[in-house]
């Protein structure tokens, strides 16, 4: 189970790094992917929930600074908040799941 989580979190976090600029796909895959790793986070719950809940607690509470969104997906060039910064806190949360998992 472990190998299997860490290789999905690997992809998923390859594919939100490539999301470099902001346009309408990526702003849809955005979204795609927050999805996914919230179905992650409910196997890495499963898994060991002591160990993830700190993970998960965070992410949705960022998610919910942006307007009670899992991810705000608008352009951030001029402002704070947005796609990039929900870029972030996706890729965040991602590594901080991959080190948990690796400590276990």
């Amino acid at each position: 189970m472990k190998d299997q989580l860490l290789e999905e979190l690997s992809l998923l976090h390859e594919k939100v790094a490539a999301l470099k600029v902001y346009d309408a796909e990526n702003a849809g895959l955005l979204r795609h992917y927050g999805q996914e790793f919230e179905a992650l986070l409910t196997k890495l719950l499963t898994f060991n929930s002591e160990k993830f809940a700190a993970i998960s607690a965070s992410y949705l509470d960022t998610s919910a600074q942006n307007g009670n969104k899992v991810l705000d997906v608008h352009d951030d060039t001029d402002n704070s908040g947005g796609f990039y910064n929900s870029v972030e806190n996706l890729n965040n949360s991602i590594n901080d799941s991959i080190e948990t998992v690796n400590g276990l």
